[in-house]
C-alpha cells in the first residue's frame, strides 16, 4: 500500500466523519426542540395550575407518558412527594432527580467533541502522507522533469489539513450550541422543580 493510498483512506474516513457530525447535529436540533418546547408546556402547565389542590395527581395523569427529561423529572418529583418526605429531603431527592436525567439532555455530544479534536490530527495525518507521497516520487526519479506535479502533490495533501480544520470548526459550532439548549433543559428542570417545592 503506497503513501498515497494511505492518504486517500484518510480522506475517505474524514467524509466518514463529516457525515457522523451531520447525523448528530440533525438529531440533537430534533431532540432539543421537542424537549424546549415540551418543558415549557410543563413550565406553562404547572404555573396555571399552581393553586389546585390536585396538582399532583394532574401532573401525572398530564406527563405521566411524556418522554423529556423535564416531564419525567416532574413526574419523579410528584411520585417522590407522595412518601411524605420531608422538604429539605424532598430538595435532595429533586437534585438527585435532576443528576440522573443530566446525561440524558448532553447525549451524543461526546460525538461532536470528539470529532472536534479528532478532524483536525486526520488532516494533518492526511498531510504528512501526502507531502512523504510527494517526496518519495521526487527522490524515486519520477517526476524529476515535472516539478508541477510535485506542487499539485503537496497541494493536494494540504486539503486534507484544510478540510479537518473545517471539519472541526463545524462540530464546534453546534457542539456550543447544544451545550446552550442542554443548558437551557437543564434550567428548565430546575425550574419546574422549584417551583413545585415552593407550592407544597
Amino acid at each position: 500500500m503506497t503513501f498515497t493510498q494511505i492518504h486517500d483512506i484518510v480522506m475517505y474516513i474524514m467524509v466518514a466523519v463529516i457525515l457522523l457530525a451531520t447525523y448528530v447535529i440533525i438529531e440533537r436540533f430534533i431532540y432539543f426542540a421537542a424537549t424546549l418546547r415540551e418543558g415549557k408546556d410543563v413550565v406553562g402547565f404547572i404555573r396555571s395550575h399552581l393553586h389546585d389542590k390536585s396538582l399532583h395527581g394532574e401532573i401525572l395523569d398530564v406527563f405521566k407518558d411524556h418522554k423529556s427529561p423535564q416531564a419525567k423529572a416532574i413526574c419523579e418529583v410528584v411520585e417522590a412527594s407522595q412518601e411524605n418526605h420531608g422538604h429539605e429531603q424532598m430538595e435532595y431527592i429533586a437534585q438527585s432527580i435532576y443528576v440522573e436525567k443530566q446525561p440524558t439532555v448532553i447525549s451524543r455530544l461526546w460525538i461532536l467533541d470528539t470529532i472536534i479534536t479528532l478532524s483536525p490530527l486526520l488532516g494533518l495525518l492526511g498531510t504528512i502522507l501526502g507531502i512523504i507521497d510527494a517526496f518519495y516520487s521526487l527522490s524515486s526519479g519520477n517526476v524529476a522533469a515535472d516539478p508541477a506535479a510535485v506542487s499539485r502533490g503537496i497541494g493536494t495533501a494540504l486539503y486534507a489539513t484544510g478540510v479537518g480544520i473545517f471539519i472541526a470548526m463545524y462540530a464546534m459550532l453546534f457542539y456550543n450550541y447544544f451545550n446552550a439548549k442542554a443548558e437551557e433543559v437543564t434550567n428548565q428542570m430546575k425550574l419546574i422543580t422549584l417551583t413545585l417545592l415552593g407550592a407544597r
